[in-house]
């Protein structure tokens, strides 16, 4: 995943203008949703996920938010922080995901998922929105 920092957010003085590879890994159990992302200097993870779908769409949107907790070396210029975030995925076997991100650091962004391997659409989804498996 490649995240764009917008040039108009607030990044400190020697912090990563992007654009940012890191990795992400969503994990859906029966009754949990979860992600984390992963990047050189810190490690964000979900607070709390949904999958938002409207029937018969073709499309879903995953909404977290999410605590990032940087690496020691960085924390003087890069505190820990919340952000809130949504990827969308549409079609039955999706190649990619595109999303936005927003942290009370004051900065947002651009998300672009181009994954190892293929996206899996969401299991749920495939039955109707709302629904588990």
């Amino acid at each position: 995943m490649t995240l764009s920092p917008s040039p108009d957010s607030h990044i400190p003085e020697g912090g990563n203008r992007g654009p940012i590879t890191t990795y992400m890994t969503i994990e859906e159990t029966y009754w949990s949703l979860h992600a984390t992302l992963r990047a050189k200097g810190s490690t964000s993870r979900s607070s709390n996920a949904i999958i938002k779908a409207p029937e018969n769409s073709g499309s879903a949107e995953i909404r977290f938010l999410y605590n990032n907790t940087p690496r020691v070396e960085h924390q003087n210029r890069s505190p820990r922080h919340e952000g809130a975030c949504r990827i969308a995925v549409t079609g039955l076997k999706p190649k990619a995901a595109t999303g936005h991100y927003h942290t009370s650091r004051f900065t947002t962004g651009d998300m672009e998922l181009h994954p190892a391997q293929p996206l899996r659409r969401l299991r749920h989804l495939r039955r109707g929105a709302g629904r588990r498996p």
